[in-house]
């Protein structure tokens, strides 16, 4: 039995599935459904190059593979991202995968995790997925 403090998704053999280094963050969050043009917001709880986890305030009315952006502010930069909701956990926990950022969205992205990793004393993340060349 996991305890209230871990999780599967803090066990070793699910943090080895992941490409990039997941940081806990806590920052106000809007989700654009991109087809519907309908937005919710929620709380960006953690964040990575690949995706991120955002706790909407209201259910979320639809399941996986939902085109949407998602808008939040970190150290004083605004983002606004594409992607696409991977999993939603209990209609309130949407996982969202990122797709097709700019080079500069994503240079952005990758300047904002490593100081994310330098503050929280972890290595700092490269912008390549673990195990590509670098």
């Amino acid at each position: 039995m996991e305890s209230a403090s871990q999780s599967r998704n803090d066990s070793p053999q699910y943090r080895r599935r992941r490409a990039y280094p997941r940081y806990t963050v806590d920052t106000t969050a809007i989700l654009y459904m991109v087809d519907v043009g309908a937005r919710m917001t929620g709380r960006l709880l953690n964040l990575s190059l690949g995706g991120c986890l955002i706790r909407t305030d209201d259910r979320f009315p639809t399941g996986a593979f939902r085109r949407i952006e998602a808008e939040f502010c970190l150290q004083g930069i605004p983002f606004r991202l594409p992607g696409v909701t991977q999993n939603v956990r209990d209609r309130r926990n949407v996982g969202i995968r990122f797709l097709d950022l700019s080079d500069r969205k994503r240079e952005q992205l990758a300047r904002l995790m490593r100081e994310i990793a330098e503050e929280s004393g972890s290595d700092v993340p490269s912008d390549r997925p673990e195990g590509m060349p670098g």
